[in-house]
């Protein structure tokens, strides 16, 4: 039997090796928690260099932008369809994350249309654009609230422009509107068909009807006639295809628009075009935008050739075109026989908003609004 001094001797053995295992892992552990941190201030100081090279970059891109912007010229004189306007970039560039603002903010300038004159042009209505800049203006005035209101009797219009800019919805006052003399303001000039370039087809300003009425509009060198008081429509005389539009556009909602075909059976056709494409060629109706029903019994679906599937309508009837923007459709019906015809309309052909459309063909071919 071991003595009491080697059991204790023992003991002493196996409690200095416990020690030095622990003392092992002790040691491990502090020099895995020494790694682990030379590890991290190792990846701190690259994010904060990364941080600061980022930092620096950007300084550097905000200081030329801000020289560029300083440079550039404080009036800008402008070409807006087809009439000169004259006002600050800064009044431009209110609308902040606008396109009007990114255009103007002299970081673009080399790249914006100019005509001969060196006028940046844009082409837009000048009426509508005017009434903006003139909102635009008075937010300069840290005072005054910063909205742009709708124009009374051309809502639809102005909204659709302030889309067009992207404008913030935030800065878009639905409730009220600013009233204008837009009566006084001269026809722009007579708009010439490209088929190289996009169209809108800006009212002229004798053509804007009052809220909640609608009238025929056609530009200056058609060889339609617009009598009572641009409600009535007719051809006058014998050749290709001439367009007559309506005075207002239509972006959301049901529209109803009531027409009488007084005179013509062949070759009228009554329907919807986008505001935004282009109608081009001498058969308006195989653009891709027009949509309708031709009087003597065929369809236009996505300017698509002709095609029977509507009955024919007689002098005198009254067709009520509904106008579904919403579901994006339109329908046909005719009140004296009940005949009625659908169409869906594809947006990517004929995006939103949408104008009425009449196209005429034949001598005396007359249609009014109801």
């Amino acid at each position: 039997m071991q003595s009491s001094n080697e059991k204790l001797r023992n003991l002493m053995i196996q409690l200095h090796n416990r020690t030095d295992a622990a003392k092992l892992s002790f040691d491990e552990a502090v020099e895995e928690l020494e790694r682990q941190r030379a590890e991290n201030d190792r990846r701190y100081q690259a994010k904060r260099d990364q941080l600061r090279e980022e930092r620096r970059l950007w300084d550097e891109e905000k200081a030329a932008l801000e020289k560029l912007v300083a440079t550039a010229s404080p009036i800008v004189n402008l070409n807006v369809g087809g009439e000169k306007i004259s006002t600050s970039r800064r009044t431009l560039t209110q609308p902040e994350g606008s396109l009007l603002a990114a255009m103007f903010s002299g970081k673009l300038d080399h790249k914006l249309t100019k005509d001969s004159a060196g006028c940046i042009f844009l082409d837009y209505d000048p009426f509508l654009f005017k009434c903006l800049l003139n909102q635009l203006r008075t937010w300069s005035d840290p005072g005054m609230e910063r909205v742009i209101r709708l124009v009374a009797g051309h809502e639809q219009s102005f909204l659709d422009l302030l889309y067009l800019l992207k404008i913030d919805e935030r800065y878009i006052d639905r409730d009220r509107t600013i009233n204008t003399s837009s009566t006084t303001i001269p026809s722009p000039t007579a708009w010439q068909p490209e088929s190289t370039k996009a169209w809108q087809p800006e009212v002229p300003r004798s053509r804007q009807s009052e809220k909640g009425t609608l009238r025929f509009w056609t530009l200056s060198n058609s060889d339609v006639q617009l009598t009572d008081n641009d409600r009535r429509c007719e051809k006058i005389t014998q050749g290709v295809y001439q367009c007559v539009f309506g005075s207002q556009t239509y972006s959301n909602g049901t529209h109803r628009v009531r027409l009488k075909l007084e005179e013509g059976t062949a070759n009228i056709l009554m329907g919807i075009c986008s505001y935004s494409k282009t109608l081009a060629g001498p058969v308006h109706y195989n653009t891709p935008s027009t949509h309708g029903w031709f009087v003597h019994g065929y369809t236009v679906i996505n300017g698509r050739e002709p095609q029977p599937g509507w009955p024919q309508v007689n002098e005198n009837d009254i067709l009520e075109l509904k106008i579904n923007c919403d579901d994006q459709s339109i329908t046909i019906y005719n009140e004296r026989s009940g005949a009625k015809s659908s169409m869906d309309v594809n947006l990517y052909e004929a995006p939103l908003p949408w104008c009425l459309l009449i196209l005429f063909n034949l001598k005396h071919s007359r249609v009014s609004i109801v």
